[in-house]
C-alpha cells in the first residue's frame, strides 16, 4: 500500500484540493439542504469522489454520507467531518482556495477535518487497488455537522442498526481513548431599560476564540488606549484577538476580552456596565475558569478550561455564549450550578445549555490494542493512549476512539488563521490509515 500511495499521491492532493475549496460553513436550512448549500456541496464531492474511486456510495439525505467497501456482517468505520467552522480573519493564502504553497496545502479544514478525511479515503483506495483482503466491510463516513451540532451522527445512528466501531481522524497520535465533556451555555440578560446607546458584538462559534471584537456607538466615542489591538473608528471601537480552537484557549486571545477591557473606563448603560463587569472581573483571561469558581482536574483527562466564544448585546437584551471542556470525572449539572449562582450576581440568566457526555474507552480494548499495534509498527516509537479536550466523532460510536491527524509534537493550527496540511504529511496519514483500516478488518 505504501508505495501505491506514493506513486499516487497527487491523485490524494487533488482530491484533498477539490474538498477544501468549498466553503462548508453551516448556512441556512433549506429542504434538500439541512446544513445550508455549502455543507450539502462538499457532501456531494466528496461522493463523487468515491464514485471516481469505484466505491458504492451512499447518501442518506444530504445530512451524512459514506462510500464502503468489502463484506461481511461486521463494519469498521471511520468517521470524518466535512463541514468547518467560519475562516476568521488574517489569512495570507484564499482559506478556501486549496493553495499549495512550499508543500503545504493551505484551507480552512485541511487539518480539521477534510485532509484527513481524504487521506483515510485513499488509505482504503490504496486497500482495494492493491488487493489486500479483509472479512469485513469498510465505510469512511462523511459528517456533516461536526462543529455546530452532532444532527448528522443523531441521524446516521437512526439509520445505521449495526455497532459503530472505529475510528475518528480528527484529533492526535497515538490513541484518543479519552474526551473531555463537552459544554455549551448561553447566559442571558433581557434589558428592563431600552439601550440605544451601544451595540456590542464578537466572535462567530462559541467552540472558537473569537478574533474580533466591535462596539458601536451612537455618537462619536472619544477613547485613548495603548493596546496596540484597539483601534476607534468614529462612533466605532474594534478589538482583534487570534483565534484558536476552545479546547486550547491559551493558544488563542480573545477579543471579547480585549474589547471589554477597554469598555471598563467607557461609560456605558447600567445593565451593559453589569455585562461587561461580569466577563472582566470574573472570566478575564482565565482559561481554566478559577474565578468563576467552575475548575476542577482529573489524573485521567487534566483540566476545566473555558472559553467565551460570542457576545451580541442589541437594544433590548445581552448574550454571552461559552464552551467548556470539563474532565472526564466531572459533571455538567456542577458547571450550570456555578454559571446560575455566579451569573445572578450581575443579573445574567443561564438561557441555555447543551451537553456532549465525556469519551472513555478501557486501554485493553480490541481497538485499542490494534491500533497502537500500527502506530508502532509505523512510527517505530511507543504507543500510549491520550487525553484531549476537543470532542471527536469517536463518542457518536458504540467503540471508537481518535487516531491522528497530529503525529506528537506538531502544532494544533484547527480552527486558526492560515490553517494548512503538509502534503508530506497527508501522504504519510494516508499510509498509516491504510494500515489501520486492514488490521481492524482483516
Amino acid at each position: 500500500m505504501d508505495y501505491f500511495i506514493e506513486r499516487n499521491k497527487e491523485k490524494l492532493i487533488d482530491i484533498t484540493r477539490r474538498v477544501l475549496m468549498i466553503r462548508s460553513v453551516e448556512g441556512k436550512y433549506e429542504e434538500d439542504a439541512p446544513f445550508g448549500r455549502g455543507v450539502k456541496e462538499a457532501l456531494l464531492k466528496a461522493l463523487d469522489i468515491g464514485n471516481e474511486l469505484n466505491f458504492k456510495v451512499v447518501n442518506l439525505n444530504d445530512l451524512v454520507g459514506y462510500v464502503e467497501y468489502g463484506e461481511g456482517d461486521d463494519i469498521i468505520s471511520v468517521l470524518g467531518h466535512l463541514d468547518v467552522v467560519p475562516e476568521g480573519n488574517n489569512w495570507k493564502y484564499s482559506p478556501f482556495g486549496g493553495e499549495i504553497h512550499d508543500g503545504k496545502i493551505y484551507g480552512r479544514g485541511a487539518v480539521d477535518d477534510k485532509g484527513p478525511t481524504m487521506a483515510a479515503l485513499f488509505g482504503l483506495y490504496a486497500l482495494k487497488e492493491t488487493g489486500l483482503k479483509i472479512s469485513k466491510r469498510v465505510r469512511i463516513v462523511f459528517g456533516t455537522n461536526e462543529e455546530t451540532g452532532w444532527k448528522d451522527m443523531s441521524y446516521y445512528r437512526e439509520k445505521v442498526k449495526e455497532p459503530i466501531i472505529g475510528f475518528a481522524p480528527d484529533a492526535q497520535f497515538p490513541v484518543i481513548n479519552r474526551e473531555k465533556g463537552i459544554l455549551n451555555i448561553i447566559l442571558r440578560k433581557d434589558f428592563v431599560t431600552l439601550n440605544d446607546s451601544v451595540k456590542i458584538s464578537g466572535g462567530d462559534r462559541s467552540n472558537v476564540v473569537p478574533d474580533r471584537a466591535e462596539a458601536v456607538f451612537k455618537s462619536r466615542i472619544i477613547l485613548k488606549s495603548d493596546n496596540p489591538d484597539i483601534s476607534v473608528d468614529g462612533n466605532k471601537i474594534f478589538a482583534k484577538g487570534i483565534s484558536a480552537h476552545a479546547s486550547l484557549p491559551e493558544k488563542g486571545k480573545n477579543a471579547i476580552v480585549t474589547l471589554f477591557e477597554v469598555l471598563e473606563s467607557v461609560e456605558l448603560p447600567l445593565e451593559v456596565r453589569e455585562i461587561v463587569d461580569f466577563v472582566v472581573n470574573v472570566i478575564g483571561r482565565d482559561f481554566y475558569g478559577k474565578t468563576l469558581g467552575v475548575d476542577k482536574t482529573d489524573e485521567y483527562s487534566g483540566n476545566l478550561t473555558l472559553n467565551l466564544g460570542v457576545i451580541k448585546v442589541t437594544e433590548n437584551y445581552g448574550e454571552l455564549s461559552f464552551n467548556i471542556r470539563y474532565p472526564v470525572t466531572d459533571s455538567y449539572e456542577r458547571i450550570v450550578d456555578v454559571f446560575k449562582k455566579q451569573g445572578n450576581n450581575f443579573n445574567l440568566n443561564v438561557a441555555s445549555f447543551k451537553n456532549q457526555p465525556p469519551l472513555f474507552v478501557a486501554e485493553n480494548e480490541p481497538i485499542i490494542t490494534k491500533l497502537i499495534k500500527v502506530y508502532e509498527d509505523f512510527t517505530g516509537e511507543k504507543g500510549y493512549t491520550l487525553s484531549i479536550g476537543g470532542g471527536t466523532y469517536a463518542r457518536a460510536m458504540d467503540k471508537g476512539v481518535a487516531f491522528g491527524p497530529y503525529f506528537p509534537g506538531m502544532e494544533d493550527i484547527a480552527h486558526q488563521a492560515n490553517e494548512f496540511i503538509g502534503i508530506d504529511h497527508i501522504v504519510k496519514l494516508a499510509r498509516i490509515y491504510g494500515r489501520a483500516i486492514y488490521e481492524l478488518a482483516r
